[in-house]
């Protein structure tokens, strides 16, 4: 661990001494939870440095075993066999019995300073968790900037239940955040492990193994856990519908978007619209390292796609991604929406109603106010659903039953939610003006293209950015779990590609044909076809997946159902 957080914590709250522990997952910081472990007497805070790190060796060295009540935690001394209470509400942090740190280097943690990255990414994540900051924090600690949209947003995680880490401290000299702890909670991603969808920063995550209450293979999922995965669906889909709503960009900057569309209060928000920070530098960077590998990706496949139309797909993708985002698609978005980023507590006992279930959205350094919803955050995480339900069908027929009825009921739930959420109006804008219906609906279409872009490339990407677990035995490359890393100077032809990838990537290009057809709406059906394992999308294309017993009940809902409008 680069950053003595240890250290740090006995500067900023010398009344306890704190048991740090890295926490997995986080691929651009260092993330860890610090835990109060022991009391440290008012004398020892004040003594010389000499004798306060001999206090606190003696202290740390302790065995305690630990059992916690509402507000103190039990301790108990093995050598002495006494028993203390740890009052944990002094301090710094009084109402917290444990903390989550992270540091931001000036690189990408999980790679190291090969991948340098401006330190400016904890601005814009402070700055966003402010926006949540509850009401009886607005008093708030000293080392939090007072802002005018602090706590503009409480009301969207309240509203729908969804837990946004609190914002604590922020020191920018030293880019260390401390937030709330929300537990320690499973991402999505971890729930469904048995599929694979390893992040590359994570060591040893092929042994993991999922909590108790994830799907398991070989066994279907109860109707309970249905309901309580498509409650985690709605929640995230009722979430994201109102931070991309006009209206948070409206708290945020104090004018209408919808004047600045016709020039009138044109400037009454443009400064804290140019206070709120940004990192236009990183457009830069993910155009390096996830859009321009997407067309050698493309070429590694030639039994899916020619080279022509490799070429055309990748440069519809590129010039998506490079277009400034113009006033009307632009939205408040968390910028690196997928299943790493969201929190699920599925625990029995956890809720008053059996059926609920914890959500938490996590890690908003990308945040921006100028991004884009639909066709950014939306298509992003559904993207990585859209991978999960792939892989699940690659299995033998009803070995993966569980984990795909769980994704899709987490689909199922979250666009019913952001679809309901949004239909007053199109994607882009609440103009009831009907002559502007044309241009508006120009837009949308601009949008639905733009969304099946970045879905189908997130998908290719993914398919080799991440590790996936392959189950097929006729598999031409492997048959057992599948590190998809590539050489990017592979032999022409290219090599075999593991079943799983190329069922991703084929997935992912029926996306990108749709994008770039005359009517994309048209393709709705085909897309939908490729789902149950019925083929479709290309001519030279065989059966996407394997249907299990019940394919043809299955739900298939996806990002297309967004722009249906029936």
């Amino acid at each position: 661990m680069d950053f003595d957080f240890a250290a740090y914590l006995r500067r900023l709250d010398p009344t306890y001494i704190y048991r740090v522990d890295r926490l997995s997952g986080g691929v651009v910081n260092v993330t860890v939870r610090a835990s109060k472990d022991r009391l440290l007497a008012v004398e020892v805070a004040d003594a010389d440095t000499d004798t306060a790190t001999a206090a606190i060796a003696a202290a740390a060295s302790q065995t305690s075993l630990r059992a916690s009540d509402s507000t103190k935690t039990i301790l108990r001394d093995e050598n002495t066999d006494t028993v203390t209470e740890l009052d944990y509400r002094r301090g710094c942090f009084p109402e917290y019995r444990s903390l989550v740190l992270k540091y931001a280097p000036p690189y990408i943690a999980g790679v190291g300073e090969s991948a340098p990255m401006s330190q400016g990414r904890q601005e814009v994540e402070a700055a966003s968790l402010a926006l949540f900051l509850s009401a009886s924090s607005l008093d708030g600690s000293s080392a939090l900037s007072p802002t005018p949209s602090r706590g503009v947003l409480r009301n969207v995680a309240e509203k729908t239940g969804v837990m946004i880490p609190q914002l604590l401290h922020h020191d920018p000299v030293e880019h260390v955040l401390i937030l709330s702890d929300l537990g320690a909670l499973p991402d999505l991603s971890k729930i469904f492990i048995e599929l694979g969808g390893f992040t590359p920063d994570v060591a040893g995550a092929a042994s993991w193994r999922p909590p108790p209450y994830a799907p398991r293979l070989g066994h279907a999922l109860e109707p309970r856990e249905t309901v309580m995965y498509r409650k985690i669906g709605e929640k995230l889909g009722t979430f994201f519908a109102r931070l991309h709503s006009l209206s948070s960009v409206q708290s945020i900057v104090g004018t209408r978007r919808d004047q600045a569309y016709h020039g009138e209060g044109e400037g009454e928000g443009e400064k804290l619209r140019a206070e709120f920070p940004s990192l236009p530098e990183m457009k830069s960077a993910i155009h390096d390292h996830v859009i321009k590998p997407i067309r050698s990706q493309l070429d590694k496949f030639p039994f899916l796609l020619d080279a022509a139309e490799a070429a055309n797909l990748f440069a519809a993708v590129e010039a998506d991604f490079l277009r400034p985002t113009p006033p009307e698609e632009q939205r408040l978005v968390l910028g690196d929406c997928w299943t790493g980023a969201v929190l699920v507590d599925m625990r029995q006992g956890t809720c008053e109603n059996e059926s609920n279930v914890g959500v938490g959205v996590i890690d908003w350094e990308f945040a921006s106010i100028d991004g884009r919803g639909v066709n950014g955050d939306v298509s992003q995480f559904l993207a990585h659903l859209e991978l999960l339900r792939v892989a699940a069908h690659t299995h033998p027929p009803g070995r993966a039953s569980g984990h795909l009825s769980a994704v899709n009921a987490i689909i199922e739930g979250f666009i019913s939610r952001y679809k309901l959420a949004q239909i007053s109006g199109s994607f882009v804008g609440d103009d009831d003006d009907d002559d502007d219906d044309d241009d508006e609906n120009d837009v949308d279409n601009r949008v639905m293209r733009s969304a099946y872009l970045s879905h189908g490339a997130e998908m290719i990407n993914c398919a080799f950015w991440k590790t996936w677990v392959c189950r097929d035995p006729a598999c031409p490359s492997c048959t057992k779990t599948t590190n998809t890393t590539q050489n990017p100077s592979s032999p022409d032809p290219p090599p075999p590609q593991c079943t799983v990838i190329t069922n991703l990537v084929r997935r992912g290009i029926s996306f990108l044909r749709c994008a770039v057809a005359p009517d994309p709406r048209g393709g709705t059906t085909m897309l939908r076809q490729t789902v149950t394992g019925r083929g479709g999308g290309g001519d030279d294309d065989v059966k996407l997946l394997v249907p299990g017993p019940d394919a043809e009940k299955a739900q298939t809902m996806g990002l297309y159902d967004l722009f249906d409008e029936t």
